[in-house]
């Protein structure tokens, strides 16, 4: 008789993913007035998701003031009239009857100031001819400072006629997909994984006057039905905690599109929780194109 050798392995059935209950919050603290905070609750998927509408939000500087955040929509709190200024030490605040309790402090960035901004036209590999927008920046020397570089375009689209007249326009804001190949740009490897922003750091710079240079991954084409009207450049200063958390979130939300990778998880500063509490210092330039 003969016997035939067999081998066997245990195969562990994966368990379904559990997702730890927790406060959600997402507020970026800008230098401005107002200050809207979003906040709910991951629960388990077996009972009813209801967007809170009570909760106790403060925020307060350091030695000087606080203020209560009003309840303006199921999930949405908003703080008026509260000035939070660049390096002021703020501490934030949420208390809900669901127990959640979320305490923070950080410090708000430095401001940024552009000392020269330039556009230009050339041939980039791979795009061809397309815009090129150089900023130039003195970066703070006695901090460690962490940026978000975006822009959007204004386009006039037009509504024409069957023998090509013009009927009606819209105007309208689109983010600009955009790229660049500066150092700092390279360093970080998260930017492999948006064309909506380039994220970095003062690493190899700090406290030099620096000028960089990104370019529209998407040439400007303007037709009989659409024509750009400005480009609105956004430069952010922005907190670590803010920084880690669109790092990790360009990287989840590419994972998701991909058959082969699975998603990771969003860098929180939420105690037991989800979201972020950031602050942001911002300058804008704004580029308008000749009619």
């Amino acid at each position: 008789m003969a016997m035939l050798a067999s081998c066997s392995q245990d195969i562990v059935v994966p368990q379904p993913d559990i997702m730890a209950e927790g406060p959600v919050v997402e507020c970026i603290i800008e230098a401005d007035s107002q200050h809207l905070v979003r906040y709910s609750r991951v629960v388990p998927i077996s009972e009813p998701f209801n967007l809170p509408s009570q909760a106790h939000v403060t925020l307060e500087i350091s030695g000087a003031k606080s203020k209560l955040a009003r309840n303006i929509s199921p999930g949405n709190f908003m703080i008026d009239d509260f000035f939070v200024k660049a390096r002021d030490s703020f501490h934030f605040q949420l208390f809900s009857p669901e127990d959640d309790t979320v305490k923070i402090s950080d410090v708000m960035p430095s401001n940024i100031v552009l000392t020269k901004t330039d556009t230009l036209t050339q041939a980039i590999a791979g795009i061809g001819l397309t815009q090129v927008f150089s900023i130039q920046f003195r970066d703070s020397a006695i901090d460690e400072n962490y940026y978000r570089l975006s822009a959007a375009r204004q386009t006039k689209k037009y509504v024409l006629g069957s023998s090509g007249q013009k009927l009606d326009s819209a105007i309208e804001w689109q983010t600009m997909k955009i790229d660049g190949n500066e150092t700092p740009f390279v360093r970080n490897n998260f930017n492999n994984y948006t064309e909506q922003e380039i994220l970095f750091s003062d690493e190899i710079f700090n406290g030099v006057l620096s000028t960089f240079r990104f370019h529209n991954l998407l040439p400007f084409q303007n037709t009989t039905s659409e024509k750009t009207m400005s480009v609105l450049v956004t430069l952010e200063n922005i907190s670590f905690a803010t920084y880690q958390y669109y790092n990790s979130r360009a990287e989840h939300l590419w994972s998701q599109k991909s058959i082969t990778q699975l998603p990771g998880p969003v860098q929180t500063n939420i105690p037991k929780g989800y979201g972020v509490l950031g602050a942001s210092t911002s300058v804008k330039w704004l580029i308008v194109y000749p009619d």
